[in-house]
């Protein structure tokens, strides 16, 4: 799985770039204001989502962790796919996007092309709990949490199964080595 790519743009397009990594390009699908930051034959570090079904194979890039994590936690959600998704991620700041879930105010999802009133109802309900208006999905666990729920994703671990292990973590789980530990064996035992 591709976590993230640094390489020259090769190649802009309106909704993608290519990025040529030790001699091969990856098409990588963006979000527009990324897209306008991007030139052609500079470098480029993009985080990357690798989105895989039965008859595709895509890639999404983000300028930051933290956009990569909350795409993740929008397509968490059924009826939203990596398109619907970047599209949310599109249409405001993060700030402003997670302050309106937190609000259950489903207004500036729905103005997402593609997204009614009800799916954008459905976002807010199902991902109020998982979103802190603090910056991060990890509200009260710190950089600790956020390796841990890296770890999870790489193992294969889905986001929202690997935020519900976080979210029962005790008080007593200090080290990274024990969050972990603790998640997988409840992740397991499910």
């Amino acid at each position: 799985m591709i976590g993230y790519l640094s390489g020259k743009v090769q190649r802009i397009r309106e909704n993608y770039v290519i990025v040529e990594t030790n001699g091969v390009g990856y098409k990588v699908s963006v979000g527009p204001e990324l897209l306008t930051g991007l030139h052609p034959e500079e470098n480029a570090e993009l985080y990357i989502y690798t989105y895989v079904r039965e008859d595709i194979l895509a890639l999404y890039g983000f300028a930051k962790a933290e956009e990569l994590d909350f795409f993740e936690l929008l397509i968490s959600v059924s009826g939203i796919g990596p398109k619907a998704a970047l599209g949310i991620l599109a249409v405001a700041p993060l700030d402003k996007i997670r302050s309106s879930i937190v609000n259950q105010d489903p207004t500036l999802l729905s103005s997402v092309s593609g997204i009614g009133k009800k799916t954008a109802e459905k976002v807010v309900i199902e991902l109020k709990s998982k979103v802190g208006s603090t910056g991060s999905i990890f509200t009260n666990q710190g950089d600790k949490s956020e390796d841990v729920y890296g770890a999870l994703l790489q193992l294969g671990f889905k986001p929202h199964e690997a935020q519900s292990a976080l979210a029962g973590l005790p008080n007593d789980c200090k080290s990274t080595e024990e969050r972990l530990k603790f998640c997988l064996s409840n992740l397991n035992k499910k």
